[in-house]
């Protein structure tokens, strides 16, 4: 028995839409389980802090708030370029720190921001519960410092100071701890 070719064509259609309308309804729920940027950043960080943030990030799911990860280990250009936002370059200010000068630098934080129904909530009635959850894993929250608010950030040091961290980096020239 012979298959007409345009009754193939026909078949091979009706499964791309039919898949295509699949994935379009399942869009939200496949959002939430791939998160390729999160796991790419994460993968920069330094290992017990990478696992600390994973801790928090599970955590927060729990309670039904899904957490992405924006940022992680930052070059000294890109937190140059940062710093000048908002004094040589068009913006607000981000960063009260240059090169070297942030944990970024060294592998030791993160900034988050909740997902919901695929939207960014940067201005989120959330974020002291999530800050809650990050300290309750290890982290040190950038939402409560004194002089810069910070509230999608997160970091640990490991016991050491960022002008530590600083002086090895001017003795060495190795911005990685």
């Amino acid at each position: 028995m012979e298959v007409k070719k345009q009754y193939v064509y026909i078949g091979i259609a009706t499964g791309i839409v039919a898949l295509s309308v699949g994935i379009f309804f399942a869009r939200k729920k496949i959002y939430q389980h791939f998160d390729y940027k999160t796991d790419y950043l994460l993968l920069s960080l330094e290992p017990k802090f990478r696992k600390k943030v994973k801790k928090l990030l599970a955590n927060a799911r729990k309670e039904g708030i899904e957490l992405r990860v924006t940022s992680a280990e930052r070059n000294c250009e890109e937190q140059n370029k940062l710093y000048a936002k908002g004094r040589t370059a068009p913006g607000k200010v981000v960063t009260n720190a240059k090169c070297g000068k942030s944990s970024h630098n060294y592998k030791l934080a993160v900034d988050v921001v909740e997902f919901k129904n695929g939207k960014a909530l940067w201005t989120n009635p959330n974020w002291n519960r999530i800050g809650q959850l990050g300290e309750a894993v290890g982290l040190e929250w950038g939402g409560n410092w004194r002089s810069f608010k910070d509230k999608p950030h997160f970091q640990d040091l490991g016991g050491r100071t960022l002008a530590s961290l600083y002086n090895e980096y001017q003795e060495t020239g190795n911005l990685l701890a």
